[in-house]
């Protein structure tokens, strides 16, 4: 049984119609979470700049690698960076404010921090980041006590070529 040429024609004009006029959905669900809370959270971290995080994250090179192991970015509330560091460190943070404020601002733009406090006790340090440093203090150590004009030499350069990987990694 051959259908009639004509319904075919018919059939196919009809799904044309149909196909160019036929509305969209009414609801595409809802958008991920993260899109979501991106439009939430970008305008307010451009208001108030970064968090006490995302400071620690970059806090060695705001501070330097040494000074970072003694102490750590607590909060950030209202103009002011609270710090915590162990004992003397906290004499080098504040002899070092402006020098580590200007770190900040380049960091956080114009929302940064204005002034700086600090409390004396126990840094708040990823253990990864803690764990990282304890094989160098050893052979910052060692470095430190070669007598020798030729062995601190080596050292020298042992710890150029480290510098050098580390870049590279």
């Amino acid at each position: 049984m051959k259908t009639p040429p004509r319904s075919i024609s018919l059939e196919s004009a009809a799904a044309r119609y149909l196909a160019q006029r036929r509305g969209k959905a009414a609801f595409s669900g809802p958008p991920s979470a993260g899109r979501a809370a991106g439009k939430i959270l970008k305008p307010l971290s451009e208001k108030f700049g970064p968090g006490a995080d995302a400071l620690a994250r970059h806090w060695p090179e705001i501070v330097g690698e040494t000074l970072a192991q003694w102490c750590s970015p607590d909060s950030v509330r209202g103009g002011t960076l609270y710090v915590t560091a162990r004992g003397p460190a906290a004499a080098v943070i504040e002899a070092e404010s402006r020098r580590i404020l200007q770190r900040v601002a380049q960091f956080a733009g114009k929302s940064a921090p204005v002034k700086i406090r600090i409390r004396q006790g126990r840094p708040n340090r990823p253990a990864a980041a803690s764990a990282a440093t304890t094989p160098h203090k050893a052979e910052t150590v060692r470095e430190g006590v070669e007598t020798d004009a030729e062995a601190r030499l080596n050292s020298a350069l042992e710890k150029f070529g480290r510098g050098v990987r580390a870049r590279e990694s």
